[in-house]
């Protein structure tokens, strides 16, 4: 998914957002024009997963502060969901469509994500993960992704926060249950990327113990192509499905042609506009029925 003028315009108020507590107006002056340069010519892999990632890494060198590490939160969140999972397990067993509640918590669990929204906390998210008035996965598409699933054999599951990868985890054991001859492969990000879930969340809730689980190669807070490990990249490709999860998956990856199955919440103006959403509701839809966004043009 290519930048767009509402994604950049976002970029730059979160830059100015951020250097407000420094008190040299002549060098936030300086800061925010080379950010402000940085959109004049946009690359044409730019998306906005990448593009925060640069700035992030900018700002830490021009300000000379270290970068944010969220290792304590991952794991916070990851043992938060962890006390939960057994009750989950059940439910979901017992629901009258297991596989459909286990992809509903799943996508519930995207709730957890430090950088797309403002605030997050574990009381909003027990509460989200408890709640009986949840959205309904899309009827249609979930037919199509039972369809595809019943035919796959190679499927590859993209992970996204701390925390929501232990409902993957959940997710991926009901997944190979009701599709018994299909192979998993979990993708989790390769290095720290904000609270995304890395191998040391993946082997912290078990999910190793479960499938073969990858890391991509990269920092970048989704899955980009130009990033991503050669290894990551012949996963994908050789993959019948993708289930990947959360805004920044989609954000890399939409436009790619892979058969991909996007599982997030809407955490973002641009996203509620792009799909005539609230904030915070569901999405489940298909790589080839998604709605095209408008990219990015520099006329």
């Amino acid at each position: 998914m290519k930048l767009n003028p509402k994604c950049m315009a976002c970029q730059l108020r979160k830059q100015e957002a951020k250097i407000r507590h420094f008190d040299d107006e002549d060098r936030k002056k300086q800061y925010m024009e080379k950010i402000r340069r940085r959109f004049d010519q946009p690359k044409e892999e730019d998306c906005v997963p990448s593009i925060s990632t640069e700035l992030k890494k900018f700002y830490c060198s021009f300000w000379g502060v270290p970068m944010e590490d969220f290792s304590q939160i991952n794991r916070e969140y990851d043992q938060l969901m962890l006390d939960l999972e057994e009750d989950l397990l059940s439910a979901i067993r017992y629901s009258a469509d297991p596989l459909r509640a286990a992809l509903i918590y799943a996508r519930t669990g995207n709730y957890i994500d430090f950088a797309a929204l403002p605030e997050v906390s574990k009381e909003t998210a027990l509460s989200l993960i408890k709640s009986e008035n949840k959205d309904e996965l899309d009827e249609q598409e979930y037919r199509n992704f039972c369809q595809d699933m019943k035919k796959a054999s190679n499927v590859v599951y993209i992970t996204d926060n701390c925390g929501e990868i232990v409902l993957d985890k959940i997710a991926i054991q009901i997944l190979k249950k009701t599709f018994p001859n299909i192979r998993v492969t979990a993708l989790v990000r390769g290095l720290p990327a904000g609270n995304d879930a890395t191998m040391e969340d993946a082997e912290f809730c078990g999910l190793t113990d479960i499938v073969p689980v990858l890391g991509n190669g990269s920092d970048v807070g989704g899955t980009w192509f130009h990033g991503i490990s050669t290894h990551a990249r012949e996963l994908l490709q050789g993959a019948d499905v993708i289930l990947a999860k959360g805004q920044g998956n989609y954000e890399t990856m939409h436009g790619c042609g892979l058969n991909i199955y996007y599982l997030f919440l809407c955490k973002c103006d641009w996203f509620q506009q792009l799909f005539h959403a609230k904030l915070l509701q569901g999405m489940f839809i298909n790589e080839k029925r998604a709605p095209k966004a408008t990219a990015f043009s520099s006329d």
